[in-house]
């Protein structure tokens, strides 16, 4: 009986040895944030005139409408002039059924950043509304997949400072998760509002993507 109750002792003694051994681990979370290389952009350009009504002069409404027109034909020539691909925004049969005095918006598409500043110090000049409502950017498959590698170095390289100053070596990789990013909802419109505005439209958009990708990971070390 006596020995029946000491090989249980010892069976329980080993497992829970067992079971802190393989309880044993360093978990460290590493982030990283890459910014795409913007390859062109988009902006909607628009008269700069406001229709201002004058109860006093019956024909205010016609002549505002008179200069609109003007200003727009101005600007389509400008546009051509320059040798900007551009066209009308939004639905075109909704162009053709405006007010008199409402303005026609027209999409610019710039092929590289410098046609960009080149395209806003010819906006500003001319007194044309713009603001950018699309970029495009460069494929983010292979950087997001170099950005992970990264991370997994990095991770390896925390585990193991960790490890040294607790007197343990990082074994294998148990486990790896993803973490929620730290960007919350405010800071990331406060981002885009600052990155909108920085380039130099006059008014702002926040309708496009800034390119900015943030990664957060959790990865498990096993430790020996």
């Amino acid at each position: 009986m006596k020995n029946n109750l000491a090989l249980i002792l010892t069976l329980i003694i080993c497992g829970i040895y067992n079971i802190s051994a393989q309880d044993r681990f360093i978990e460290v979370m590493v982030k990283d944030t890459i910014s795409l290389k913007p390859i062109s952009y988009e902006y909607q350009v628009s008269s700069g005139l406001k229709f201002e009504y004058d109860y006093d002069n019956p024909n205010s409404k016609k002549e505002f409408s008179d200069k609109i027109r003007q200003s727009e034909e101005k600007i389509v020539s400008l546009l051509e002039k320059w040798g900007y691909q551009f066209r009308l925004s939004g639905n075109p049969e909704v162009n053709v059924t405006l007010e008199p005095t409402d303005k026609r918006n027209y999409i610019v598409r710039i092929k590289d950043s410098v046609q960009k500043e080149e395209f806003k110090t010819r906006m500003k000049k001319e007194d044309i509304n713009f603001y950018m409502t699309d970029i495009t950017y460069e494929d983010k498959e292979p950087m997001i997949k170099e950005m992970y590698s990264k991370l997994i170095k990095k991770s390896k390289e925390k585990a193991e400072l960790i490890a040294e100053l607790s007197n343990m070596k990082v074994g294998e990789i148990v486990q790896i998760s993803e973490s929620k990013s730290e960007f919350s909802l405010i800071s990331s419109f406060i981002e885009n509002f600052a990155y909108s505005r920085s380039y130099g439209g006059s008014s702002t958009s926040f309708t496009f993507n800034p390119g900015i990708y943030e990664k957060s990971i959790l990865v498990k070390y096993s430790t020996d």
